[in-house]
């Protein structure tokens, strides 16, 4: 699944829906103390208040909103075992989505998981939905038939949400005309900012994956471990800063250290040729070993030998990078240049122009090649003689 994909069925949670039609919500309340279920609700989305439905379609919502690799992941479930603890999640999922029946039997058996796995700090409202998303690919179809390329994929969400106690405030009662505060017992649940949560099965404009989940993480760049390998049975995914750190970590040791400029921008910018042509087939690139150590090759860092030894130590031989998460986004000012004093950003397009030189002095300075005057609070700066400092 890619960020279209996540985009087209995201815009679709809206009250009215006839591409996304909702089945059934059920909630789960589960305490933290000793993992009780205080109550279960299950309601046809249909037949809920206006009021109600639009907070649910929100609570949905949220799980797919966010940056892939970041706060989205795709994950793949591990291999059923005999030692697993308990029924393997996927096995639930695919049960849930063919069997026919109500959400709610294999909505307890995730959240017995949940109970028996993973304390949240707080007690939690489990939501689970049923439903249906209409897809259209369009590569499939023609203007005269459209109904051809439009097919219908069930899935499941889930979304785990806080359950706050409202601050201590004074309220107007309509019921009673008067003033009075607020009950303690009035429990608030959070549904603008899920703890976690997933979709299955996963799918893209072309297939449906039921081998993977998307996973949904509260906080960016990291993952709740315990929810994943334990409730979702699935296998730990690095984030897209992990991949970048590893990508420079192999880099840094093929180059011995250091790198030029010219070259570091040229290794980015046939990196990002090939995610450009990924933008044109939907597809994901990828780079394995080999790949990595032919753009480096090809941009002057000859060490076949060193990035080898260095990619199996750092990530595995078998391990492929997705190219954007390890390159800079060429349409912004993403390069960021720095040591203790001073930090500039500029875009990967000018990398080649920031060298890194020393003067008759001995001291290090940046330069930098300019096509227009630079500006300091308002004032453009004086152009000086490079003899007087180098």
């Amino acid at each position: 699944m890619n960020k279209k994909d996540l985009a087209s069925i995201r815009k679709e949670f809206k009250l009215g829906s006839y591409v996304l039609p909702i089945k059934e919500v059920y909630s789960v309340y589960l305490k933290k103390d000793n993992g009780e279920i205080i109550t279960r609700e299950l309601e046809h989305f249909e037949m809920m208040e206006v009021e109600k439905r639009e907070l649910y379609l929100n609570n949905f919502k949220k799980v797919l909103t966010g940056t892939l690799d970041s706060k989205i992941f795709e994950l793949d479930f591990k291999e059923s075992s005999g030692d697993e603890d308990g029924e393997h999640t996927q096995n639930i999922l695919y049960q849930a989505l063919n069997s026919g029946q109500s959400i709610a039997e294999f909505g307890d058996k995730i959240v017995d998981k949940v109970s028996k796995n993973y304390t949240y700090d707080t007690d939690v409202v489990i939501n689970f939905i049923k439903a249906e998303y209409y897809n259209a690919d369009k590569k499939k179809g023609n203007e005269d038939s459209p109904e051809e390329y439009v097919h219908a994929i069930e899935f499941i969400l889930c979304s785990v949400n806080k359950v706050e106690i409202p601050k201590k405030v004074l309220k107007f009662d309509y019921a009673e005309m008067r003033f009075k505060p607020n009950s303690a017992l009035d429990m608030v649940i959070n549904l603008n900012s899920p703890l976690d949560g997933f979709m299955f099965p996963s799918f893209s404009s072309q297939y449906v994956d039921v081998n993977k989940v998307i996973y949904y993480s509260q906080k960016a760049k990291q993952i709740n471990s315990a929810f994943v390998q334990k409730v979702l049975n699935c296998t730990i995914k690095p984030t897209a800063v992990e991949e970048k750190e590893s990508f420079n970590a192999i880099l840094g040791t093929a180059a011995g250290g250091k790198i030029n400029s010219d070259t570091m921008q040229e290794i980015y910018e046939k990196m990002n040729e090939k995610l450009s042509e990924e933008e044109e087939d939907e597809e994901e690139t990828t780079l394995d070993m080999k790949q990595v150590t032919e753009v480096l090759g090809e941009s002057g860092i000859e060490n076949p030998q060193v990035v080898k030894s260095a990619f199996e130590e750092v990530c595995g031989g078998d391990y492929e990078f997705k190219v954007r998460n390890i390159i800079p986004d060429f349409k912004s000012k993403s390069i960021k240049i720095e040591n203790e004093d001073t930090s500039i950003t500029i875009n990967p397009h000018d990398l080649g122009s920031v060298k890194q030189v020393v003067n008759k002095s001995g001291r290090k300075c940046l330069l930098i090649e300019l096509k227009d005057d630079m500006v300091v609070n308002g004032l453009k700066l004086e152009t000086e003689k490079m003899e007087d400092y180098i």
